[in-house]
């Protein structure tokens, strides 16, 4: 069950903070044998947008969510919310959850970008690596589509950001799916985020252009995990078109996954498929590129 995870927190003048965490396992009796599976959400995501995946993810592994420095109810400091930072906040968790080994770690958008980040920076904490929303650039529609949240943003309400960016990140039969969920979904984002944790982390991450030590293009040659990047076939944030070089950025080419009909948000839109692919890979197979 979530639970806040006393830590580290250089930045915070009492030197110390706290992540919101939900850590899992499988049921008593089961034997595990995989390492631990870590995962990082999106932006605006916090746990509760993990719970449609880590009971079914935590039947023969332990896993743990966590909401970062910045989103959800994470009480860290946010006058430094940047990479650096989050890296460093990744292995002072571990260490606070006796989390001694090798992790996988997955991660989606600005989650993904920080798994790369982590990947890259210590690999020897990482075991296989899976992205997903993250491609090689983001291409005009991308870069409009992030420039249309920035200024949403700048009005001051994260009501407005929720909305803007609502038909970016999911795709259209999701929405069609579940137009009666659309106004609970905006609702939820705002109560369970803070504007100035949105803000701050918005301020940060949007430096990531092809000249930050910090773009998936320049980080993807550090890391030595085996990778698997996933799509949504009509992803405009990240487009699935441009995920071959990414792929081919890193030393060993990653192993690449298309999840047809879908948008940004491929683990809440396509849950099974994404799942189905997740699994496989971590479990040593190969999924190849799909649909």
């Amino acid at each position: 069950m979530p639970a806040l995870v006393d830590m580290p927190d250089p930045i915070a003048a009492s030197g110390r903070g706290q992540l919101r965490v939900d850590r899992r396992g499988p049921p008593e009796g089961v034997a595990v044998d995989a390492p631990p599976l870590v995962v990082l959400g999106g932006m605006t995501q916090t746990l509760s947008s993990w719970g449609g995946q880590i009971r079914a993810l935590a039947v023969d592994r332990e896993v743990v969510v966590y909401e970062t420095r910045g989103q959800g109810r994470s009480a860290l400091c946010l006058d430094d919310v940047s990479p650096p930072v989050h890296i460093a906040d990744f292995i002072n968790l571990l260490e606070a959850l006796a989390i001694t080994g090798p992790v996988d770690l997955c991660g989606f958008s600005f989650g993904g970008r920080l798994a790369l980040a982590i990947a890259a920076a210590h690999p020897e904490r990482i075991r296989r690596l899976v992205i997903t929303g993250v491609s090689a650039g983001r291409g005009v529609v991308g870069r409009l589509i992030i420039r249309s949240w920035r200024e949403a943003l700048r009005t001051g309400d994260l009501e407005a950001l929720a909305w803007v960016s609502l038909t970016d990140i999911l795709g259209p039969a999701y929405l069609e799916r579940n137009h009666g969920l659309i106004e609970p979904i905006i609702k939820a984002t705002v109560q369970r985020n803070s504007y100035a944790g949105i803000k701050a982390l918005f301020d940060a991450a949007l430096d990531d252009g092809e000249a930050s030590p910090y773009s998936p293009l320049t980080l993807a040659p550090q890391v030595r995990a085996p990778t698997l990047l996933i799509a949504g076939e009509l992803d405009r944030v990240a487009p699935a078109a441009d995920l071959g070089e990414l792929a081919a950025a890193f030393i060993r080419p990653a192993e690449v996954a298309i999840i047809a009909g879908v948008g940004h948000t491929v683990a809440i839109e396509a849950p099974l498929p994404w799942r189905s692919r997740l699994l496989g890979f971590l479990n040593g197979g190969s999924e190849g590129e799909a649909t």
